[in-house]
């Protein structure tokens, strides 16, 4: 059980009715009646979120198979860092894409490198480890990304699409 951190007081009788703990939280009404007249949609499947205002023009510089191959990775996007891995924490590996998607080799090399060329992916090597990273102004999981991957797409066309 937590530590009392506040005490709840009858104003009436000066009473205490409750206390809370370390780790309670506090639901407002608006709070509870918003839960209970909404359901909740799919509640253990992954969502991104997709900025608007690049979309139409994304959709006009994609190929075909360069549009399914972001629609593929994106169900791999993680939260902040924008890389692209597996739920075991394992990097996205390309022979696992060519797999995956039934995409030949050939076909997916120059896809990804098409995603690379247009911005909309980055890839980087660390020791043995290639690391692919989406980028956070077109795609994203999460409020909030890390520094370095904001300074790796800052940049690009898609970032610009929001300077006024």
């Amino acid at each position: 059980m937590g530590d009392i951190v506040a005490l709840i007081v009858n104003p009436d009788t000066g009473e205490v009715g409750d206390t809370l703990q370390t780790g309670d939280r506090i639901a407002r009404k608006r709070t509870a009646d918003y839960l209970s007249d909404t359901v909740e949609l799919l509640p253990d499947e992954p969502y991104v979120k997709a900025y608007t205002r690049p979309m139409f023009e994304l959709s006009k510089s994609l190929t075909g198979t360069e549009m399914q191959l972001v629609h593929f990775l994106l169900q791999y996007l993680s939260f902040e860092s924008g890389v692209l891995k597996h739920e075991n924490g394992q990097f996205l590996a390309r022979s696992f894409v060519v797999k995956e998607t039934g995409l030949s080799e050939r076909t997916t090399d120059r896809a990804l490198q098409g995603l690379r060329d247009k911005r909309i992916l980055n890839r980087a090597v660390s020791g043995r480890d290639v690391q692919y990273f989406m980028n956070p102004y077109l795609f994203m999981r999460g409020k909030r990304i890390n520094k370095t991957l904001h300074e790796m797409f800052k940049n690009s066309r898609w970032a610009k699409v929001y300077e006024i």
